[in-house]
C-alpha cells in the first residue's frame, strides 16, 4: 500500500507558530515582570543600606570621662558612632564633632545608640579622665550615651584609632603651627551591632566641596543649570541624609546587612 505524505496547510502551519511565539513572549513576560517585581522590592528593603566595610576585630578597654573602666565589647548588640579626638585640640574636629551631637538630638532617647570619642593623646600625654569630662562640658554635651574615652598608652590609642576605626592617621604640625600640635581626620564611623564598620563620613570634607562648588560657580555661572552640580552646592545636607539613612537601616536590621 502506498504511503503519501499528509498534505500540510501552511495557513494552519502558520497559526501554530504564531501560537507557539504568543506561549514565548507571554511566559517570557511573566518571568520578567515576576524578576522585575523581586527586584523593586529587594531595591525597597536595601533602601539606605550602607556597605559592611570590615569587623573590629580587637576589644579597647579604656577609661572614660567619669574614670570608669569599659571597653569597646560592651557595645556589642548596638549601634555606635565613633570619632577621634583631641581634647586641647576641639576645633580640629569641629565638624564632626557638631554632627555627633545632632545626631544625638535626632535620636534623642533612643538606647539603642551609642556615641564614643576616642581621644588621640593617653595618660602618657596629659590626657586624663578629667580632662574629658571638662571637654564635654565645654562642647554642652551631657548625654549617658556618650563616652569620650583615653588609656595609658597613647600609640595603642592611635593604633585602634587607624587600624580598628579606619579613621585615619595622626600626624604632627610644624612646630608653632597656629593650628595646634596635631592634625588628623575629622570623620565619623557608624558601627552596627556586630562589630561591623558600616560606613564613614567626613562633614568637613563636604564643606570643602561645597565652598570650592561656590567658587567655580562664581567663575562660571552657566554651571547653575547642570543637573548634578546642585549637589556639590549642598554637599553636606545629602551627606546628612546619607548618614540618616543608613542609621535607620542599621538600627532596623534583624541581621547584619539584613531587615529580614
Amino acid at each position: 500500500m502506498d504511503m503519501e505524505p499528509a498534505e500540510r496547510n501552511p495557513a494552519e502551519l502558520r497559526r501554530t507558530a504564531f501560537k507557539l511565539v504568543g506561549i514565548m513572549v507571554i511566559g517570557a513576560v511573566v518571568v520578567l515582570s515576576a524578576y522585575f517585581a523581586k527586584s523593586k522590592k529587594k531595591a525597597e528593603e536595601n533602601e539606605g543600606r550602607p556597605p559592611i566595610t570590615t569587623k573590629i576585630s580587637r576589644n579597647f578597654a579604656a577609661k572614660n570621662q567619669e574614670g570608669k573602666l569599659v571597653a569597646t565589647y560592651d557595645l556589642e548588640g548596638k549601634v555606635w558612632f565613633a570619632i577621634p579626638v583631641c581634647v586641647k585640640q576641639l576645633d580640629e574636629n569641629k565638624h564632626a564633632i557638631a554632627m555627633m551631637k545632632e545626631i544625638t538630638e535626632h535620636y534623642e532617647g533612643n538606647d539603642n545608640l551609642r556615641f564614643v570619642a576616642f581621644s588621640i593623646n593617653g595618660v602618657d600625654q596629659g590626657t586624663n579622665p578629667e580632662d574629658l569630662k571638662r571637654a564635654m562640658e565645654q562642647l554642652g554635651i551631657d548625654d549617658q550615651r556618650w563616652w569620650f574615652l583615653t588609656t595609658g598608652d597613647t600609640k595603642k590609642q592611635r593604633g585602634y584609632i587607624k587600624d580598628q576605626l579606619r579613621l585615619g592617621l595622626v600626624s604632627e604640625r610644624s612646630s608653632g603651627d597656629p593650628a595646634g600640635k596635631w592634625i588628623f581626620p575629622s570623620q565619623i564611623a557608624l558601627i552596627d551591632r556586630g562589630m561591623h564598620i558600616r560606613q564613614r563620613y567626613d562633614f568637613r570634607e563636604a564643606e570643602q566641596f561645597e565652598d570650592a562648588a561656590r567658587e567655580l560657580l562664581k567663575e562660571k555661572p552657566e554651571l547653575k543649570d547642570v543637573e548634578k552640580f546642585g549637589s556639590a552646592l549642598h554637599a553636606v545636607d545629602e551627606l546628612k541624609k546619607t548618614l540618616y539613612t543608613n542609621t535607620d537601616f542599621v538600627l532596623s536590621e534583624t541581621k547584619t546587612g539584613s531587615r529580614e
